[in-house]
């Protein structure tokens, strides 16, 4: 399985008291040192390529439509974060 045109799963795992992103071989991606938030950035960081797939699925899927407003969340504001959050992972 490719996602983000990376091969395999990301993973976190504590090791010796930071936390370091693998790729699927075993490589790491990155670490998180001692922080009162390590272990969800770094389940954030090893999340990201699903989650960017899931909003480029989103964006690909909307359009230049908007989703509805449902009364209590803006359906154009969501649209707009899903379409900047893809292209700030692009580098745009």
């Amino acid at each position: 399985m490719k996602v983000c045109g990376v091969p395999g799963l990301w993973k976190a795992k504590l090791e010796g008291g930071s936390w370091r992103i693998l790729d699927a071989e075993g490589n790491r991606i990155a670490t998180i040192e001692r922080s009162a938030n390590q272990k969800a950035h770094a389940r954030l960081i090893a999340a990201s390529p699903y989650m960017l797939e899931a909003l480029k699925g989103l964006v690909e899927l909307i359009g230049d439509e908007d989703l509805p407003d449902n009364g209590e969340l803006s359906g154009a504001a969501i649209c707009d974060m899903a379409r900047a959050a893809v292209a700030l992972a692009a580098g745009d």
